[in-house]
């Protein structure tokens, strides 16, 4: 046992001053000869579309009493909270025809020689407000209030009634997807709660209010929507076997709010 204790050291031993004499032979000479790795991804450049199109104004308002007021409010915003060059003759805009959420012009703004996308907008169509939109999905607001846009968002409670054993959603639709935060309390949680992830959760048969509470940086808009809590036998256009996908409206943020959208909201002052 002594012998083969010896042998199989002796054999672990040649092993590792094997591997590292490999090692040693393997290792680069200097560490500038190896391969550079790229610490940051290439941002994606887009161009203008419409460079090579015809008949633009199908697609794009290009002159007219509303193209001189949504541009002319463009003008009207310091470059600093635009990011556009401080000369005009540098940059060009392109405002879409159809309108984003029926409520927000399209604008987006291109180098005049490269025809590189340099900034993206939404100009409301009551000129309430204008909002910067950002790569990573964050939307800064840069004039106005978007205390009018709140008023444009849908919030609407899915389904209509909803059977014990099932579970509810709200639905909000915000003009441009633009993000917000949320909050929703119900008014008779022994009917119908809240849980973490936004749901509706029917407790007993009944009606419950919720206050649902909509949030852009400083301003709250404050709705109140009406479930109704019913037996499932009762439900006459509910198949108990598909029940509503149940979808978390978003990270909570704490004190009840909940974060909807991939990016964060930006107020500027």
């Amino acid at each position: 046992m002594k012998r083969i204790w010896h042998v199989s050291l002796c054999v672990a031993l040649w092993c590792a001053c094997t591997f590292s004499v490999l090692a040693m032979d393997t290792a680069p000479a200097d560490a500038a000869s190896a391969p550079a790795v790229a610490e940051h991804t290439q941002p994606v450049v887009i161009t203008d579309p419409a460079v090579h199109m015809k008949n633009t104004n199908k697609y794009y308002i290009t002159s007219g009493r509303v193209y001189d007021t949504v541009t002319g409010t463009m003008e009207e915003i310091s470059r600093e909270k635009t990011g556009l060059p401080q000369d005009t003759g540098r940059y060009y805009y392109r405002v879409e025809k159809n309108l984003t959420g029926d409520y927000f012009y399209s604008v987006k703004a291109y180098d005049t020689d490269s025809h590189i996308l340099i900034g993206s907008y939404f100009v409301a169509k009551d000129d309430s407000c204008v909002w910067k939109l950002q790569d990573n999905d964050d939307a800064i607001l840069i004039l106005g209030t978007p205390e009018k846009l709140l008023e444009k968002a849908d919030v609407t409670v899915y389904p209509g009634k909803l059977p014990m054993g099932s579970f509810g959603i709200l639905r909000v639709r915000m003009p441009g997807r633009l993000p917000y935060d949320i909050k929703v309390t119900s008014l008779n949680p022994s009917v119908a709660d809240i849980s973490e992830k936004m749901n509706i959760v029917p407790k007993s048969e009944g009606k419950a209010d919720l206050v649902i509470d909509l949030r852009m940086g400083n301003t709250v808009r404050t709705i109140t929507r009406t479930v109704k809590v019913i037996e499932t036998a009762d439900s006459s256009d509910y198949d108990s076997g598909h029940r509503p996908i149940g979808i978390g409206i978003g990270i909570g943020w704490g004190d009840g709010w909940h974060h909807h959208g991939h990016g964060g909201i930006g107020i500027w002052v």
